[in-house]
């Protein structure tokens, strides 16, 4: 029964691998693309080569190699979890290439490399003498149970990070956002059940359950999940690409070329900046990307590329910009010299204090109160 099990199981194996091949090509081919694409390709390399391997297992020669699995086959325990955190942070932190505090992450690995060739030189170079040492088994042991350890701490900072993003989704209703938060918390609840079958096969031995089956398991949802980040890389490519100007030292361009822009998009952005001066809409705390294309007759993603490749903005970023000035109009309006800042932020359409103070303290370089206080002294002088 067993091999029949396994004959089916190394053939989602192979599917894993693939998968993991093909979501690394569709990360990497194309020029123009955010760091964390490459964290992402890593991650999916750990997982398809630990596939392989398990499926090489199953089916020994050709496939399985004792030298390779003798050096690094308790390592891909080691590997599975960092590139997942590594992956989320550099996403949505929008980090443009590797941090070197961030080899502390790789710590345990780097450690493992070094220790395994010291079983090797003191083995006299013989792979048969390296199985056979008596601290082979300790490192083996050592890996997998630190494994157990990382798993939990990895989806916990990574939770972190989601959770973050899911309060500011709450407030900055970025369409594009809302897909990277969404897909990647469903590959971050199947790196936990990786972790917590992991964990079971390391540390308890059941009687009515061979840890081997619960090796198999966790290896199935590393395949099935390489499948859903592959069709998510198909599905939204948006998410795992960047603009030219994005990706040449962070420059950004903020106006509109119309020179390098269709006719369709300029008529877009021409529709909107009258209706915002007419209606401020923006002023509308619930307004929403299909609320703006409803307003003026055209379709989300029309609204959605003119401004990502008319001003290199996001809907987000539009309309808070929008938000903003508006803000500065009322502090600097008699009429409303008498509202609390609060007030004045509500009135701009911010739906929460936090939002509105980091923002304008962004684009200002003061806060909000300081701002208010400099018109305030700039009139009194002017009165003078």
């Amino acid at each position: 029964m067993l091999y029949l099990i396994e004959s089916y199981f190394s053939v989602l194996m192979l599917f894993g691998t693939s998968q993991a091949i093909t979501g690394i090509y569709l990360l990497l081919k194309e020029k123009y693309r955010p760091f964390s694409n490459n964290l992402l390709a890593l991650l999916l390399l750990v997982w398809g080569f630990s596939c392989y391997w398990f499926f090489a297992f199953i089916h020994d020669k050709p496939f399985f190699n004792v030298a390779v699995t003798t050096f690094i086959g308790p390592m891909l325990a080691l590997t599975l979890f960092p590139p997942i955190f590594l992956y989320v942070k550099y996403l949505f932190y929008e980090h443009k290439s590797f941090r070197n505090i961030d080899h502390l992450h790789f710590t345990p690995i780097y450690i493992y490399i070094g220790f395994t060739l010291f079983l090797y030189f003191d083995s006299n170079y013989s792979i048969d003498y390296m199985r056979q040492h008596d601290w082979y088994q300790v490192r083996t042991l050592a890996s997998s149970f630190l494994a157990t350890i990382l798993g939990p701490f990895y989806f916990i900072k990574t939770n972190h990070i989601l959770r973050l993003r899911h309060q500011m989704l709450k407030e900055q209703y970025s369409e594009i956002e809302s897909r990277k938060l969404k897909w990647f918390q469903v590959i971050n609840y199947s790196f936990a059940l990786v972790f917590i079958l992991g964990g079971i096969s390391t540390i308890v031995k059941i009687a009515y359950l061979n840890p081997y089956i619960l090796y198999m398991a966790y290896h199935a949802v590393i395949a099935i999940s390489l499948f859903y980040i592959t069709i998510m890389i198909y599905k939204y490519p948006v998410i795992f690409t960047a603009s030219k100007a994005d990706s040449k030292k962070d420059f950004v361009l903020h106006k509109v070329q119309t020179s390098n822009q269709d006719d369709s998009d300029k008529d877009i952005l021409v529709m909107l900046e009258k209706i915002m001066k007419e209606q401020k809409l923006y002023k509308d705390p619930n307004l929403s990307l299909s609320d703006l294309a409803e307003a003026i007759s055209k379709s989300r993603n029309a609204v959605s590329h003119a401004l990502n490749h008319g001003l290199n903005k996001t809907f987000y970023n539009y309309i808070n910009e929008l938000r903003i000035e508006e803000s500065k109009q009322l502090f600097s309006d008699e009429n409303y010299k008498h509202f609390t800042i609060e007030g004045i932020a509500s009135e701009s359409g911010f739906k929460t204090m936090s939002v509105f103070y980091k923002l304008f303290k962004d684009i200002e370089k003061v806060t909000p109160a300081v701002y208010r206080k400099r018109i305030t002294n700039s009139k009194s002088l002017k009165n003078k």
